[in-house]
C-alpha cells in the first residue's frame, strides 16, 4: 500500500489579513507621497488678488508644471541644446515665496512676465516685449510703480509677479523678479467657500 499523502496546510488566516493589511497600507502611503508631491492647497490670507481672490478662501494649487520643465531642460541640455522650457505662463495665478530663503508666509499672485519678457511699467501702464498689457482683471488702474519699474529683462527661470488688488499688494514691483524654484505651484481650483467652486488652467 502506497503511503498517504497528506493534506495541504492551510494559509494562516492571520497571517494573511496581516500581509494584506501591510500591503494596502504601503500602496496608500505610496499614493499619499505622490499625490503630495504633485498637489497642495493654500488658504489665502491677503487682500492683494482681490477681486479675483478673497481673504479666506482656499484653493489647490499643481505642482506637476515645475516637474515636467525641469525633467524638459534636463533632457534638452542632454540633447546638447539650449532650451530651458518655463514651467509657468503669463496669467497663471502661482502661489510663491518672495525670498530664496522661503522665510515668512508664501504670497498668491498674477504671473505677469516670464523667461525671456521685457517688462515696463510707465504711466500706470504695464507693457511686455513693449506690448500694452490689457489686464481686465485688475482692482485698481492704474499701476502704481515705484521701484522695478522696467525695463526689466527676465533671464531663464525668472518671472515678474503682482497682485490684481494693485494699490494693496506687496509684489515683484517691491522685491523683483522671482526664481521659478521659490514658486510653490499654481493655482488649479478653488473650492472654498463651496459657492465659489472654479477650475482654472
Amino acid at each position: 500500500m502506497l503511503p498517504s499523502t497528506p493534506p495541504p496546510s492551510r494559509p494562516n488566516p492571520l497571517r494573511q489579513v496581516i500581509r494584506e493589511t501591510v500591503g494596502i497600507a504601503a500602496r496608500s502611503i505610496v499614493l499619499y507621497l505622490i499625490i503630495s508631491a504633485l498637489i497642495g492647497r493654500f488658504e489665502i490670507l491677503q487682500i492683494s488678488m482681490e477681486p479675483t481672490f478673497h481673504e479666506g478662501q482656499r484653493v489647490v494649487i499643481s505642482q506637476w508644471d515645475r516637474l515636467l520643465a525641469s525633467f524638459q531642460t534636463g533632457i534638452a541640455h542632454a540633447a546638447g541644446e539650449q532650451t530651458v522650457t518655463p514651467a509657468y505662463t503669463r496669467g497663471q495665478v502661482v502661489v510663491l515665496y518672495p525670498n530664496a530663503a522661503h522665510e515668512g508666509s508664501p504670497l498668491i499672485k498674477r504671473v505677469i512676465g516670464v523667461p525671456g519678457d521685457t517688462l515696463t511699467i510707465a504711466n500706470g501702464q504695464v507693457s511686455v516685449n513693449d506690448v500694452p498689457l490689457a489686464e481686465p482683471y485688475v482692482h485698481d488702474a492704474p499701476t502704481n510703480c515705484t521701484q522695478y519699474c522696467g525695463p526689466v529683462v527676465l533671464e531663464a527661470g525668472q518671472y515678474f509677479v503682482m497682485g490684481d488688488n494693485r494699490l494693496n499688494s506687496y509684489d515683484s514691483r517691491s522685491f523683483g523678479p522671482i526664481a521659478e524654484t521659490d514658486v510653490m505651484g499654481h493655482v488649479i481650483l478653488r473650492y472654498w467657500p463651496l459657492n465659489t467652486l472654479e477650475v482654472y488652467p
